[in-house]
Protein backbone atom coordinates (compact mmCIF):
# COMPACT_ATOMS: atom_id res chain seq x y z
CA UNK A 1 0.00 0.00 0.00
CA UNK A 2 1.50 3.40 -0.91
CA UNK A 3 0.84 4.87 2.53
CA UNK A 4 2.64 2.00 4.26
CA UNK A 5 5.64 2.70 2.06
CA UNK A 6 5.52 6.35 3.06
CA UNK A 7 5.21 5.62 6.76
CA UNK A 8 7.97 3.02 6.79
CA UNK A 9 10.41 5.29 4.99
CA UNK A 10 12.59 7.93 6.55
CA UNK A 11 9.76 10.46 6.27
CA UNK A 12 8.44 9.24 9.61
CA UNK A 13 11.49 10.70 11.30
CA UNK A 14 11.30 13.91 9.23
CA UNK A 15 8.17 15.84 10.20
CA UNK A 16 8.89 18.71 7.80
CA UNK A 17 9.04 16.33 4.86
CA UNK A 18 5.94 14.46 5.98
CA UNK A 19 4.13 17.77 6.36
CA UNK A 20 5.02 18.63 2.76
CA UNK A 21 3.50 15.39 1.48
CA UNK A 22 0.07 16.99 1.26
CA UNK A 23 -0.08 18.08 -2.35
CA UNK A 24 0.24 16.79 -5.88
CA UNK A 25 0.52 13.08 -6.53
CA UNK A 26 0.50 12.05 -2.88
CA UNK A 27 -2.78 13.89 -2.29
CA UNK A 28 -4.33 12.21 -5.31
CA UNK A 29 -3.09 8.77 -4.27
CA UNK A 30 -4.40 9.26 -0.74
CA UNK A 31 -7.78 10.44 -2.04
CA UNK A 32 -8.09 7.40 -4.30
CA UNK A 33 -6.93 4.94 -1.63
CA UNK A 34 -9.17 6.55 0.98
CA UNK A 35 -12.16 6.40 -1.35
CA UNK A 36 -11.56 2.72 -2.05
CA UNK A 37 -11.27 1.97 1.66
CA UNK A 38 -14.47 3.89 2.29
CA UNK A 39 -16.32 1.88 -0.35
CA UNK A 40 -14.93 -1.37 1.02
CA UNK A 41 -15.83 -0.60 4.63
CA UNK A 42 -19.25 0.75 3.66
CA UNK A 43 -20.02 -2.39 1.64
CA UNK A 44 -18.84 -4.62 4.46
CA UNK A 45 -21.05 -2.74 6.92
CA UNK A 46 -24.07 -3.21 4.65
CA UNK A 47 -23.39 -6.93 4.30
CA UNK A 48 -22.88 -7.41 8.02
CA UNK A 49 -25.46 -4.89 9.20
CA UNK A 50 -22.90 -3.76 11.80
CA UNK A 51 -19.45 -2.28 12.23
CA UNK A 52 -17.27 -3.01 9.16
CA UNK A 53 -14.28 -3.53 11.45
CA UNK A 54 -14.03 -4.41 15.14
CA UNK A 55 -17.65 -5.62 15.20
CA UNK A 56 -17.46 -7.30 18.61
CA UNK A 57 -15.67 -6.13 21.71
CA UNK A 58 -15.80 -5.59 25.43
CA UNK A 59 -15.24 -2.43 27.46
CA UNK A 60 -13.17 -1.96 30.61
CA UNK A 61 -13.04 0.92 33.04
CA UNK A 62 -9.44 2.01 33.59
CA UNK A 63 -7.28 4.63 35.29
CA UNK A 64 -4.31 6.28 33.60
CA UNK A 65 -1.62 7.59 35.96
CA UNK A 66 0.70 9.82 33.98
CA UNK A 67 4.24 10.58 35.17
CA UNK A 68 5.74 14.06 34.91
CA UNK A 69 8.62 14.86 32.59
CA UNK A 70 7.64 13.59 29.16
CA UNK A 71 9.00 15.55 26.20
CA UNK A 72 6.31 15.07 23.57
CA UNK A 73 4.87 18.57 23.86
CA UNK A 74 1.42 17.07 24.47
CA UNK A 75 0.18 18.10 27.93
CA UNK A 76 -1.78 14.93 28.66
CA UNK A 77 1.36 12.84 28.06
CA UNK A 78 3.90 15.15 29.69
CA UNK A 79 2.20 16.31 32.89
CA UNK A 80 1.56 14.21 35.99
CA UNK A 81 -2.10 13.41 36.50
CA UNK A 82 -4.82 10.81 36.78
CA UNK A 83 -7.53 10.18 34.18
CA UNK A 84 -10.51 7.85 34.30
CA UNK A 85 -10.86 6.30 30.85
CA UNK A 86 -12.55 3.42 29.07
CA UNK A 87 -10.82 0.74 27.00
CA UNK A 88 -12.72 -1.12 24.28
CA UNK A 89 -10.92 -4.33 23.30
CA UNK A 90 -11.96 -5.98 20.05
CA UNK A 91 -11.07 -8.27 17.16
CA UNK A 92 -10.54 -6.24 13.99
CA UNK A 93 -11.99 -8.71 11.47
CA UNK A 94 -14.50 -10.53 13.65
CA UNK A 95 -12.98 -13.94 12.90
CA UNK A 96 -13.74 -17.05 14.99
CA UNK A 97 -12.07 -16.88 18.39
CA UNK A 98 -9.67 -19.76 17.69
CA UNK A 99 -8.22 -18.00 14.63
CA UNK A 100 -5.33 -15.55 14.68
CA UNK A 101 -6.61 -11.96 14.58
CA UNK A 102 -5.58 -8.32 14.57
CA UNK A 103 -6.64 -6.89 17.94
CA UNK A 104 -7.49 -3.33 18.80
CA UNK A 105 -7.82 -1.24 21.94
CA UNK A 106 -9.79 2.00 21.70
CA UNK A 107 -9.12 4.42 24.54
CA UNK A 108 -11.62 7.19 25.32
CA UNK A 109 -10.29 10.02 27.50
CA UNK A 110 -12.81 12.49 28.98
CA UNK A 111 -11.75 16.12 28.55
CA UNK A 112 -12.85 19.24 30.42
CA UNK A 113 -15.48 21.23 28.54
CA UNK A 114 -13.82 23.72 26.22
CA UNK A 115 -10.50 21.88 25.97
CA UNK A 116 -11.26 20.59 22.46
CA UNK A 117 -13.23 21.97 19.49
CA UNK A 118 -14.99 18.64 19.00
CA UNK A 119 -16.62 16.31 21.53
CA UNK A 120 -15.57 16.49 25.22
CA UNK A 121 -13.31 13.48 24.91
CA UNK A 122 -10.26 12.28 22.97
CA UNK A 123 -10.02 8.91 21.22
CA UNK A 124 -6.84 6.88 20.75
CA UNK A 125 -6.87 3.72 18.62
CA UNK A 126 -4.24 1.01 19.11
CA UNK A 127 -3.71 -2.11 16.98
CA UNK A 128 -1.58 -5.21 17.44
CA UNK A 129 1.80 -4.49 15.85
CA UNK A 130 5.46 -4.87 16.59
CA UNK A 131 7.33 -2.09 18.37
CA UNK A 132 10.74 -2.09 16.68
CA UNK A 133 11.79 0.86 14.52
CA UNK A 134 9.84 -0.53 11.55
CA UNK A 135 7.64 -3.16 13.19
CA UNK A 136 5.59 -0.46 14.95
CA UNK A 137 4.08 0.35 11.52
CA UNK A 138 3.14 -3.24 10.66
CA UNK A 139 -0.03 -5.03 11.82
CA UNK A 140 0.41 -8.47 13.40
CA UNK A 141 -1.95 -11.43 13.73
CA UNK A 142 -2.19 -12.82 17.26
CA UNK A 143 -4.25 -15.15 19.43
CA UNK A 144 -5.10 -12.58 22.10
CA UNK A 145 -5.20 -8.85 22.80
CA UNK A 146 -2.59 -9.18 25.56
CA UNK A 147 -0.08 -11.21 23.55
CA UNK A 148 2.16 -8.30 22.62
CA UNK A 149 2.46 -4.55 22.05
CA UNK A 150 -0.19 -2.43 20.40
CA UNK A 151 0.60 0.91 18.74
CA UNK A 152 -1.32 3.73 17.11
CA UNK A 153 0.29 2.54 13.82
CA UNK A 154 0.26 5.90 12.01
CA UNK A 155 1.88 9.06 13.39
CA UNK A 156 0.13 12.29 14.33
CA UNK A 157 1.70 15.72 14.37
CA UNK A 158 2.85 16.85 17.84
CA UNK A 159 5.07 19.75 18.95
CA UNK A 160 8.08 17.45 19.33
CA UNK A 161 7.60 15.60 16.02
CA UNK A 162 5.61 12.73 14.44
CA UNK A 163 4.11 10.98 17.46
CA UNK A 164 3.18 7.34 17.95
CA UNK A 165 1.84 5.73 21.13
CA UNK A 166 2.23 2.19 22.45
CA UNK A 167 0.37 0.07 24.98
CA UNK A 168 2.44 -2.78 26.42
CA UNK A 169 0.57 -5.41 28.48
CA UNK A 170 2.24 -6.47 31.72
CA UNK A 171 1.67 -10.08 32.65
CA UNK A 172 0.67 -13.21 30.77
CA UNK A 173 -2.48 -13.52 28.63
CA UNK A 174 -5.53 -15.14 30.25
CA UNK A 175 -6.01 -18.65 28.79
CA UNK A 176 -9.31 -19.09 27.00
CA UNK A 177 -10.20 -15.37 26.94
CA UNK A 178 -8.59 -13.59 24.02
CA UNK A 179 -10.18 -10.22 24.90
CA UNK A 180 -8.97 -10.25 28.50
CA UNK A 181 -6.42 -7.67 29.62
CA UNK A 182 -3.96 -7.90 32.51
CA UNK A 183 -4.33 -5.50 35.41
CA UNK A 184 -1.58 -3.20 34.14
CA UNK A 185 -0.57 -1.73 30.78
CA UNK A 186 2.33 0.65 30.15
CA UNK A 187 1.69 3.67 27.90
CA UNK A 188 4.68 4.98 25.96
CA UNK A 189 5.34 7.40 23.12
CA UNK A 190 7.95 7.57 20.38
CA UNK A 191 8.83 10.16 17.76
CA UNK A 192 8.94 8.45 14.39
CA UNK A 193 11.30 5.49 14.60
CA UNK A 194 12.88 6.76 17.82
CA UNK A 195 13.04 5.03 21.20
CA UNK A 196 9.98 4.54 23.36
CA UNK A 197 9.52 6.71 26.44
CA UNK A 198 7.26 5.35 29.18
CA UNK A 199 4.86 8.05 30.35
CA UNK A 200 1.98 6.36 32.20
CA UNK A 201 0.60 3.29 33.94
CA UNK A 202 -2.82 2.15 32.78
CA UNK A 203 -4.57 0.29 35.59
CA UNK A 204 -7.29 -1.91 34.12
CA UNK A 205 -10.47 -2.25 36.14
CA UNK A 206 -13.58 -4.38 35.69
CA UNK A 207 -15.52 -4.88 32.51
CA UNK A 208 -17.94 -1.97 32.16
CA UNK A 209 -21.31 -2.79 30.59
CA UNK A 210 -22.52 0.80 31.08
CA UNK A 211 -20.40 1.86 28.09
CA UNK A 212 -21.86 -0.58 25.55
CA UNK A 213 -23.68 2.21 23.69
CA UNK A 214 -21.05 4.93 23.56
CA UNK A 215 -20.52 6.75 20.28
CA UNK A 216 -18.04 5.24 17.84
CA UNK A 217 -14.38 5.96 18.55
CA UNK A 218 -12.87 8.31 15.99
CA UNK A 219 -9.40 9.89 16.43
CA UNK A 220 -10.03 12.29 13.53
CA UNK A 221 -13.03 14.07 15.05
CA UNK A 222 -11.78 13.57 18.64
CA UNK A 223 -7.99 14.06 18.64
CA UNK A 224 -5.85 14.28 21.74
CA UNK A 225 -5.30 18.03 22.46
CA UNK A 226 -1.87 19.06 21.22
CA UNK A 227 -1.93 16.65 18.26
CA UNK A 228 -3.38 16.72 14.76
CA UNK A 229 -3.53 14.39 11.80
CA UNK A 230 -1.04 14.80 8.97
CA UNK A 231 -2.93 15.80 5.85
CA UNK A 232 -1.97 12.76 3.80
CA UNK A 233 -3.03 10.39 6.59
CA UNK A 234 -6.33 12.24 7.12
CA UNK A 235 -7.09 11.87 3.40
CA UNK A 236 -6.54 8.14 3.63
CA UNK A 237 -8.43 7.59 6.89
CA UNK A 238 -11.42 9.92 6.70
CA UNK A 239 -13.50 8.08 4.03
CA UNK A 240 -13.16 4.82 5.97
CA UNK A 241 -14.23 6.45 9.24
CA UNK A 242 -17.08 8.24 7.47
CA UNK A 243 -18.33 4.94 6.10
CA UNK A 244 -18.04 3.34 9.52
CA UNK A 245 -19.97 6.20 11.16
CA UNK A 246 -22.97 5.52 8.86
CA UNK A 247 -23.76 2.33 10.74
CA UNK A 248 -26.18 2.71 13.61
CA UNK A 249 -24.26 0.93 16.39
CA UNK A 250 -21.62 2.79 18.48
Amino acid sequence: MPLLTIVRSNTVAEPNLLSRLTHGGVDVAADVAGGLLGLAFGGLALLRGERPLHPDGITYAATVKTHAGGGSGVPWLDEAGTSRVTLRVSRAMGLPTNWAEIYGIAVRIPLPEGDAPGPPWADLLFASTGDTAYGRFVLQLRHGAACGPLTTLLPVRAPAGPLLLRLLPAGAPVPGDDLALPGLLTLSYALGRGPWTNVADVIVGPRDVSHLDVKRHDPITAPLPGTEQFGVIRRLREPAYRAARRTSDP
